[in-house]
């Protein structure tokens, strides 16, 4: 069977009673770090931290007609989120460092391919081009002479690719070149020189995903049948449901199903907040007992014995 995190909450873990929320308009009001633990603390997770860029949510998503028969024809939300595929060498802390190749021999075993020219941006304001390539991981001096090459120039960077598992693989060169016009417009291109497999994509994919609000009065196959419904909306095999206390059949029956879990329970505090039982000590409003503050994004109840 499979081992469950979705458990009650310990007489430990308990926190201060408060009235339970919409869970929908929790979403809707989520911060970015909730939001991207809907996608990373999900079982099993839909994507590692690293692997995730921007992310947004809509609420109450209306199914495309013909795919309404269950419920009330709507998703309960939809995270949207950019998938990244491959990382610039040294564009973050945590980001493997520029390859060292001591020789020509050594540069030509990693890039005997190279894939045709594809264009990344096509007759855009140069404002779109700086943030695209700023997205991208580039330094701002780096943007500058990429968008001021000569019409023969080429600016050439070493990236990482990700494996569905989200481990990096062997280092890649991406050669970009910039093509600027009387308009005022731009357009960028890119080739690849690479050891075997050609990466992706430039960086990112935006990828949808259906979040389900689990409906204890509904059978596991009317619950299953709403998710599979989304998923086909969206065109995506992955889903999150988020549920509370699921029995260990339920989680092993939606974990076969490609189903990721999460627990509701976790959403119950998101709008309701209680500064003096608060754990986010970099508010000045922590620990005040006369705080006007009554919802918040960014409460965090303090756990029984911290």
């Amino acid at each position: 069977m499979v081992s469950s995190p979705l458990a009650p909450f310990s007489p430990r873990q308990s926190v201060p009673q408060v009235a339970p929320t919409d869970p929908q308009l929790a979403l809707a009001v989520a911060d970015d770090e909730f939001l991207r633990s809907l996608l990373t603390e999900s079982l099993p997770a839909i994507a590692h931290p690293h692997e995730i860029g921007t992310v947004t949510v809509a609420v109450g998503v209306p199914l495309p007609l013909g795919h309404g028969s269950y419920g009330q024809g709507r998703m309960d939300a939809v995270i949207t989120f950019e998938q990244i595929n491959c990382v610039l060498a040294g564009s973050y802390p945590d980001a493997p460092p520029l390859p060292d190749l001591s020789n020509h021999r050594e540069y030509q075993s990693i890039t005997p391919c190279h894939s045709d020219l594809a264009t990344l941006a096509q007759n855009v304001s140069f404002i779109e081009a700086e943030a695209l390539l700023a997205r991208s991981g580039f330094e701002p001096g780096e943007i500058q002479q990429i968008l001021n090459l000569p019409s023969q120039g080429w600016h050439k960077s070493w990236w990482y690719s990700l494996t569905p598992d989200g481990f990096l693989t062997v280092p890649f060169q991406r050669h970009i070149r910039s093509r600027s016009y009387a308009d005022g417009t731009c357009t960028l291109q890119f080739k690849d020189h690479y050891a075997q497999q050609r990466p992706e994509s430039f960086r990112s994919q935006l990828q949808p995903i259906p979040v389900v609000v689990h409906s204890p009065q509904a059978s596991f196959c009317d619950n299953l049948a709403h998710i599979n419904l989304s998923r086909q909306a969206l065109n995506t095999p992955q889903a999150i449901l988020m549920a509370n206390d699921l029995s260990e059949l339920e989680v092993e029956g939606y974990i076969r199903q490609n189903v990721s879990l999460y627990r509701q329970r976790s959403l119950e505090h998101l709008l309701n907040a209680n500064c003096r039982s608060c754990a986010q000590a970099k508010c000045p409003l922590q620990g005040v007992d006369s705080s006007p503050v009554l919802a918040c994004r960014s409460f965090r109840p303090v756990e029984v014995g911290m």
